[in-house]
């Protein structure tokens, strides 16, 4: 009996360190982000503006406005869990190049040369500094909102407090909570998550159009998330765009990929 004791209090003690090490480390889960020095220069072939957007605590966000001379609109895009500006700047040149609109994107607290201490409520608040930061250029039935992964989170949270034009969420998940239940099955994630980020409440809000992308051999954010938020939807219009084979990071590599841009971006 003693010794069923011992056992039942190691398999408790055990249970408890875990469940710490989530809470605490759960943030390098999450973003897996990487920093640039201050003076790192960014390079492009199109005009662009960088920008040192200040949040209400202080903190200072990084971001980068490419722009067109006769621009269809702006589209404002929130990247994935890794990588920096750095990166994703060079995408969104792309996307700027290609479908002739203004583009504004922005590195997350941690992320590039963006500082801030990171919380659940100040990095949603940051993606809509840099939404208020599109409407002194634009009007908001000129405003795309283009969350890509981790970033339809972002897309998310502002476009149920705005009035864009549409919505694109690319291989984008319905909550972390199902995403991490699937490897912490066993840990009562709902009280130890600290960035919830649930798309699919957020998406029964959202009226504008809105448009899904996600691939059906999707490792990282299965299809079924893409599935599950078009199902949610509340606006009635709205398309999933299936690409057939279609990973988390590859789907620039598919024909239909741009197909899709193309249809909802002409």
């Amino acid at each position: 009996m003693k010794r069923l004791k011992t056992i039942g209090i190691s398999i408790i003690a055990l249970y408890l360190v875990i469940s710490l090490m989530l809470l605490n480390f759960q943030e390098q889960l999450i973003f897996r982000s990487q920093t640039l020095p201050k003076d790192f220069a960014f390079t492009s072939s199109l005009a662009f503006d960088e920008l040192f957007l200040k949040a209400p605590d202080g903190a200072v966000l990084n971001g980068l406005h490419y722009k067109q001379e006769n621009p269809k609109g702006v589209l404002i895009y929130f990247h994935g869990n890794a990588q920096t500006l750095e990166y994703w700047g060079k995408w969104a040149e792309e996307l700027s190049k290609r479908y002739q609109y203004d583009v504004v994107i922005m590195d997350y607290r941690g992320y590039g040369k963006s500082e801030g201490k990171r919380s659940f409520e100040t990095m949603l608040a940051d993606g809509m500094l840099f939404y208020e930061y599109c409407k002194t250029k634009f009007s908001e039935d000129q405003i795309t909102i283009f969350g890509r992964s981790l970033g339809g989170a972002f897309a998310t949270h502002v476009a149920t407090k705005t009035n864009a034009k549409r919505l694109i969420l690319e291989s984008t998940f319905t909550s972390v909570y199902a995403i991490g239940s699937k490897r912490f099955w066993f840990l009562p994630l709902k009280w130890l998550l600290k960035y919830p980020f649930q798309n699919d409440e957020n998406i029964q809000q959202i009226s504008i159009p809105t448009y899904f992308i996600h691939g059906t051999k999707d490792g990282v954010v299965p299809y079924e998330h893409g599935q599950t938020l078009y199902q949610k939807s509340g606006s009635s219009a709205k398309k999933l765009y299936t690409i057939e084979g279609g990973e988390h990071n590859n789907l620039v590599g598919y024909p239909k990929y741009f197909m899709a841009l193309d249809e909802v971006l002409k």
